[in-house]
């Protein structure tokens, strides 16, 4: 078979990242699309740099979208700073925790966080821009200080767990949070948010079925869903009782 020589690249190196280590990757860019890929069995993407000296290698190449292989273990920092994904960004399930400013600066109105992390750090999705909402999946335990400050977006979404540890700050008190949807005792999420963010805080329920996570309103009604499965039109007699009924059943926060 003849690949066609304007659609068919090389893997490139991601190479030394901004602070001098080895950033164990390659990525391509194809139409646009940028896919990264682990190597030597580590699969970090490396720490980079806000400014363009050291910045990850592929910012400024025309990406407008980003594909993460299930190959990469750890995201770095700031690998995605000033870099768009008009289509939903997957976290793959090789990773376990997303540390900080991993997306500080990602240009994106979704993100997909997968039931394999435990944790959040600080910062991590600090100084985003257009994230419309975000399902932080019942395995994590722990989100760290600022993780979601000074994000840009007029309307913000969060849907957390009633047992999540929170760190100082998390969420930006004038900043862009518009609802914080709490799956469990939601006096519990209230408490954990802060009393300057506790009249944000609002009761849903999530329900899993074969790694979809839908969210519901007190009322049944589907307000959010996350994972893979998410654009899917076959679905289990189960997931099929869900999405039935009325043509507004089914509202996709994700835009």
């Amino acid at each position: 078979t003849l690949l066609n020589p304007l659609t068919a690249r090389a893997w490139t190196a991601c190479g030394t990242d901004a602070y001098g280590n080895q950033a164990n990757c390659e990525y391509q860019i194809i139409d646009g699309t940028l896919t990264i890929r682990g190597t030597n069995g580590i699969g970090n993407i490396g720490s980079w740099s806000s400014n363009e000296e050291n910045a990850a290698p592929w910012r400024g190449k025309g990406v407008n979208n980003i594909v993460i292989e299930d190959t990469i273990k750890d995201l770095g920092s700031q690998g995605f700073y000033y870099i768009t994904s008009q289509n939903p960004i997957e976290i793959p399930s090789s990773v376990t925790s997303i540390h900080s400013s991993a997306f500080d600066g990602v240009i994106a109105s979704q993100i997909i966080i997968p039931d394999s992390v435990t944790s959040i750090e600080g910062g991590a999705f600090y100084h985003s821009f257009n994230l419309q909402s975000l399902v932080v999946p019942d395995s994590v335990e722990t989100i760290g200080n600022n993780a979601f400050n000074e994000v840009h977006t007029e309307n913000l979404d969060i849907f957390i767990n009633d047992h999540v540890v929170l760190g100082s700050a998390v969420f930006d008190k004038d900043g862009s949070i518009r609802n914080i949807y709490c799956s469990g005792n939601i006096n519990v999420c209230k408490q954990n948010v802060g009393e300057n963010m506790a009249d944000k805080v609002i009761a849903t329920t999530s329900k899993k079925i074969n790694g979809m996570t839908y969210i519901l309103d007190s009322n049944g009604k589907i307000i959010a869903t996350s994972g893979k499965r998410a654009n899917k039109r076959i679905y289990t007699v189960e997931e099929a009782s869900l999405v039935a009924g009325k043509k507004n059943k089914l509202m996709i926060k994700y835009k």
